[in-house]
């Protein structure tokens, strides 16, 4: 095997490549140089090194000759450690090793190995196709010596030349400063003239502007009034259309049921942190009951109703607060609610499974090696470590059928003790569990691919 071969390629990329057991060759960057006794220029390169002291298999040897010659990890390890045990024992029998384009290895009187790096090849590949060369002497020519000497034989002198004077210049100079200085009064002066006319311009009419104001009269006409409708959703039921962990994907579903006629919305975030979206929101509950039933059919079947109890608490404690009349008044509010509690038993015999929904149910779809049905999830982790930490936590407490799933659009495990393939048995299998500090939180994930 030509480990040479392989070590040679991998300095192009790596600055440390480690021959298990035996050592490493490392490469540093060097700048040009100039080498001034015989006037030769060499481009950038890597000088190459040896370590002994580095001697762990990082692995990047190993798979380079595995991808290289098609052949498992674990063999090229072995044929690794057998060029490692030859090239030590011809070290220890006192020859030279040499790497092509590498260098020489060889011991030294301590039973160190040597290493002697080869100039021959520029591992540094910013510098490719630059090559060493050489530039000859400039030769400069000296004039001085010759001069002096020149100057020796023939002596030089210098005679001043007597320029002719011309007077009429200054006379012609005096005259255009004082045409120029003469030029700058007048102007200055016919500047002035011109902004004092503008200012009693100016000034005459804002006169005549005062004098029309004082006589003209006013008269302003009542404005018409505005009215402004605006329709403002509210009510204590909703129909639920989905709950999103992305609030982009929340916002695309509510553009997509207002394309089609529904005034749909978001009403917050819920204690699983999911952005819920509706389809309405009702006073009537047996409004908001007849309309779902329409939606299941027409639109989307897992929709569900979802009765908002803050506001229903706050209404009945006010009602205990009244007087006598307003007592009497809720009897008969009673009363209706009887009434139509019956309605309801009569026309939703066949309604039983949303209404007996739980209070959240997610859709994921398009979710690999796993399949579709409806899970009963414990909790939701980004984390691999806390998920795990999680897992172990259930299984020391005897929970027991633990596994995990990951959804590749909000990158979340999600860890499940169970899968049904309806949504009324999975709700009746979660309602019947014993409470626990595990399953408080448990709610159902419905995966459709």
């Amino acid at each position: 095997m030509q480990l040479e071969t392989y070590i040679s390629d991998l300095l192009y990329r790596y600055e440390c490549v480690t021959v298990p057991e035996f050592g490493a060759f490392l490469t540093h960057r060097a700048t040009a140089s100039i080498d001034n006794s015989n006037n030769t220029f060499y481009p950038p390169k890597k000088v190459v090194s040896f370590n002994e002291q580095i001697q762990k298999n990082d692995g990047l040897l190993a798979h380079y000759i595995a991808d290289v010659e098609k052949i498992p990890f674990e063999i090229a390890i072995q044929k690794i450690e057998t060029r490692v045990k030859s090239l030590k024992d011809n070290l220890t029998q006192g020859k030279t090793i040499s790497f092509d384009n590498i260098g020489d290895l060889v011991f030294n009187n301590e039973g160190k190995i040597q290493f002697e790096p080869s100039y021959h090849l520029n591992y540094l590949t910013d510098a490719f196709g630059l090559s060493q060369f050489v530039s000859p002497a400039i030769a400069r020519e000296v004039y001085k010596t010759e001069v002096e000497q020149l100057e020796k034989v023939i002596p030089l002198t210098f005679t001043q030349e007597k320029r002719k004077s011309r007077p009429y210049l200054k006379y012609a100079a005096v005259a255009l400063i004082a045409l120029t200085v003469g030029g700058f009064a007048v102007s200055n002066y016919y500047v002035n003239q011109i902004e004092a006319y503008n200012q009693m311009a100016q000034e005459e009419a804002a006169q005549q502007l005062d004098a029309k104001i004082q006589e003209a009269t006013f008269n302003l006409n009542s404005l018409p009034a505005i009215t402004i409708n605006v329709t403002k959703q509210s009510g204590n039921y909703h129909i639920i259309a989905g709950a999103f962990r992305i609030e982009e994907n929340c916002d695309k579903k509510i553009e997509q049921l207002k394309a089609l006629g529904f005034n749909a919305r978001k009403i917050g975030v819920n204690k699983y942190g999911l952005h819920e979206v509706v389809y309405g929101s009702y006073e009537d509950r047996l409004e908001a009951l007849n309309e779902l039933r329409t939606i299941k059919k027409t639109h989307n079947q897992d929709a569900w109703l979802k009765v908002d109890t803050t506001t229903s608490t706050n209404v009945l404690n006010k009602k205990n607060s009244t007087t006598n009349t307003n007592f009497q008044n809720s009897l008969s509010e009673q009363e209706d609610v009887n009434a139509t509690k019956n309605t309801i038993s009569k026309n939703t015999k066949n309604d039983s499974k949303f209404l007996k929904s739980p209070n959240i149910i997610q859709i994921l779809k398009g979710v690999k090696n796993i399949e579709s049905g409806f899970y009963l999830v414990f909790n939701t982790y980004k984390d691999t470590t806390e998920r795990n930490k999680f897992i172990k936590i259930l299984e020391s407490n005897g929970q027991s059928n633990i596994n995990f799933f990951s959804d590749s659009d909000n990158l979340c495990y999600y860890i499940y003790t169970e899968k049904f393939n309806d949504l009324e048995t999975a709700t009746k299998s979660m309602n019947s569990k014993v409470k626990s500090p595990f399953n408080e939180e448990m709610f159902i994930v419905k995966v459709e691919n």
